[in-house]
């Protein structure tokens, strides 16, 4: 995958880059605020990222564009809000959000990991998925992921697997003994309890019937288990809720672009100029609009919302199975033995006696419980997988520190993992070679195909010795990479006489004035290329 070009802009300003090389690419200026993170943000922005910015852009008075090269195809990608337009080949697509978008481009462009989170399985979102690939100019931490929210560590971990090809594996890799020896303990203590207490062994249900402790136990432990199914069910009916509503739209928009009706919910036929035959189909957020007026484009808005149409019922039948799947659960889970009062009595004596060991067993048990339970999502794969888990992060640690040794050579210390303790705080430089050394690690041992991407790549001062044997390390590899930097007066033309750099230069830039006028025409011919109306 190369990024080949950039287009930000209305009809007011705009600024266009059409010159990404595959190699190395740096971006750079000899002062801040010249829109380097601008065009680099508006990349990711168009991959799907979550925005950021500069506070000072308002970035959604504009519209994105991006031209990507992937399986020597030339893929168009427009945004504006959470709207999108795909041009690959002749076909156009339109999304109103994300999540459609993701779908489209896993089915599409390129299949896409598949993580499991909060015990369902998803498609992983780009805001995940491109810290695979790209280190943002801000909030470079190390012991964390980026833009923490819903996704968590554990996630990021699942997305190197799958990246890998290794059976979804949820959790971080553990010392399991630990957890294994309490288990063994507070089963040994239990066996104990049992053979002093006899009555306790048999399998008789009125135990729980008079025993307070397990009888609270037992009712709290079916009410768990109930909220916990409630709660999956009640997500996979608001899924399918919305999917069923989005294709009901999208299947009136169908209606609608077939009878030429004028005006549509989901999406909306509209005159481009008052009283004449031009027709446009506009989106559901009335960000892009396209002429419809020739049959041609009618038949290509048409295929678009159809394949819409047939991605919701995909995801509506899905849906649909699992939710028989929970309401079976849901009524296996609240399903109680009945016992006769003739047991109830006959047991009621011989329990008198065992009261204290009755609580000590409730408690062990509530132990046993929630140790088994963090052990089962640890061993909830095979050997063989957790194996190729373990392996998989040791040869990406291994990798980030050949990347180390040789940038910083007089460092005798190792990174352990790939991110840092959240009490060992990596500062200035040592924090931008940790990035810089995981980007190459991700990219050697998985061997990804996108391009690696960091905004403000030397930052807090990395020397230009270390600097020098970090280009070289990348430019080892065969992805494309793109690196900002800020340059000092004295280092003004450091890249231009480097064999291995395409240097691009944004000191001409108007600080904190990227766009001007100078670009309209080429970006409104793009735009109009898009079939997106530039309002």
């Amino acid at each position: 995958m190369m990024i080949k070009a950039i287009f930000i802009g209305n009809k007011d300003e705009a600024y266009v880059f059409e010159d990404f090389k595959n190699g190395l690419n740096i971006i750079f200026s000899d002062d801040n605020n010249k829109g380097k993170t601008i065009a680099i943000q508006s990349i990711m922005y168009c991959l799907g990222n979550k925005p950021a910015f500069p506070t000072s852009f308002k970035y959604e008075d504009y519209f994105h564009i991006v031209y990507f090269e992937h399986n020597e195809k030339l893929i168009k990608i427009c945004r504006k809000s959470k709207n999108f337009v795909i041009k690959k080949g002749e076909e156009y697509a339109v999304f109103d959000n994300t999540a459609e978008f993701k779908r489209y481009w896993n089915k599409n462009i390129q299949e896409l990991p598949v993580i499991k989170k909060d015990n369902v399985v998803r498609i992983v979102d780009p805001e995940l998925l491109v810290q695979l690939f790209f280190v943002g100019q801000d909030k470079k931490t190390t012991w964390d992921i980026i833009n923490k929210g819903w996704y968590k560590k554990d996630d990021f971990y699942s997305l190197l697997y799958a990246m890998a090809g290794v059976n979804n594996y949820s959790d971080t890799i553990e010392d399991t003994e630990i957890i294994k020896k309490k288990i063994f303990d507070l089963k040994a203590e239990k066996k104990i309890l049992l053979k002093e207490n006899k009555i306790l062994k048999e399998n008789n249900v009125a135990y729980e019937y008079l025993s307070a402790t397990n009888d609270k136990k037992a009712l709290e432990d079916m009410l768990k288990e109930v909220e916990r199914i409630k709660d999956k069910l009640l997500s996979f009916k608001k899924e399918r809720a919305n999917a069923i509503s989005r294709r009901t739209k999208n299947e009136l928009a169908l209606k609608e672009l077939r009878s030429l009706n004028r005006t549509m919910k989901t999406g909306q036929i509209a005159c481009l100029d008052c009283g004449s035959k031009h027709i446009a189909y506009e989106s559901a957020d009335k960000e892009f609009s396209f002429d419809i007026s020739t049959s041609a484009m009618r038949k290509q808005i048409l295929d678009a919302v159809k394949d819409k149409i047939d991605i919701y019922n995909e995801e509506i039948d899905r849906l649909t199975k699992e939710i028989v799947i929970c309401q079976s659960e849901l009524d296996l889970s609240m399903q109680a033995d009945d016992i006769p009062l003739e047991a109830l009595l006959v047991v009621r004596k011989e329990m008198e006696g065992v009261k204290d060991a009755d609580v000590r067993i409730c408690e062990i048990d509530s132990e046993l419980h929630k140790l088994v339970d963090q052990l089962t999502k640890k061993e909830t794969v095979s050997d063989e997988s957790v194996k190729k888990c373990e392996k998989l992060l040791g040869d990406i640690v291994d990798s980030m520190n050949e990347f180390y040794k040789v940038v910083d050579s007089a460092n005798e210390t190792a990174y352990d993992n790939i991110f840092t303790a959240r009490d060992k705080i990596l500062s200035g430089s040592e924090a931008t070679e940790f990035h810089l050394a995981r980007m190459f690690a991700f990219e050697k041992v998985l061997q990804h195909e996108f391009p690696i991407i960091v905004d403000s790549f030397r930052a807090e001062d990395l020397s230009s010795e270390r600097e020098k044997r970090a280009l070289e390390m990348f430019v080892g590899l065969s992805n494309q990479i793109i690196f900002t930097t800020t340059l000092k007066k004295e280092e003004e033309n450091k890249y231009l006489d480097n064999e291995y750099v395409y240097p691009i230069d944004f000191s001409k830039h108007v600080t904190n004035k990227m766009l001007s006028k100078e670009y309209v025409n080429r970006f409104l011919n793009v735009a109009n290329e898009m079939l997106v109306n530039v309002k």
